[in-house]
């Protein structure tokens, strides 16, 4: 059987792992930034912002 590729909506790149989050796909390797990522980081601000237009999208 062939796996499902889908697109993240983090990174941009197709991946078969990962989990959906209100219909977008978060791949394993962005699942895990996000989780270990600090506040004060730069890239938590990116991660937040595209999980805010995942719930927008949505409401």
């Amino acid at each position: 059987m062939k796996s499902i590729e889908h697109i993240c909506v983090m990174c941009g790149h197709k991946e078969k792992e990962g989990i959906f989050i209100q219909g977008g796909f978060i791949c394993d390797d962005c699942e895990e930034d996000i989780v270990h990522t600090e506040v004060e980081d730069e890239k938590y601000h990116y991660f937040v912002q595209q999980l805010k237009q995942l719930w927008l999208k949505n409401a």
